[in-house]
């Protein structure tokens, strides 16, 4: 049986590979967005050339597991929430916990939040 260290370590492995895919190159982008700041799926779509859809993207970021990225900084390209099915709310409330605000329609100003990583 392997150490909790060891699958801990090739938990970290497996979310950054590049040999993974698209995936872990979504993973990857979405663990470096900073708290208090966003992008959009198809921000992220753009960064990894395309090689996921925005939808592709979204899917990545399910895929990722409970607590392994900070998926609630990806938003759609409007600035709102598209993940309110499954937990209403939770997505705005955490990111309103980091400071990001929200106007009467439900989106944040991108133009402020959105984060630009340096290539």
């Amino acid at each position: 049986m392997a150490s909790k260290s060891s699958k801990a370590k090739r938990a970290r492995v497996s979310m950054t590979s590049e040999a993974e895919g698209p995936f872990a190159r979504v993973w990857a982008i979405v663990k470096r967005i900073p708290p208090g700041r966003v992008t959009t799926y198809g921000q992220i779509a753009e960064m990894i050339d395309k090689r996921l859809s925005p939808v592709g993207v979204g899917w990545a970021i399910r895929a990722a597991g409970e607590g392994r990225i900070p998926w609630h900084r990806v938003l759609n390209s409007k600035g709102t929430v598209s993940t309110d099915g499954a937990h209403p709310g939770l997505q705005r409330a955490m990111l309103e916990a980091e400071g990001v605000v929200f106007d009467e329609d439900g989106a944040v100003d991108l133009a402020r939040v959105q984060w630009r990583p340096r290539r």
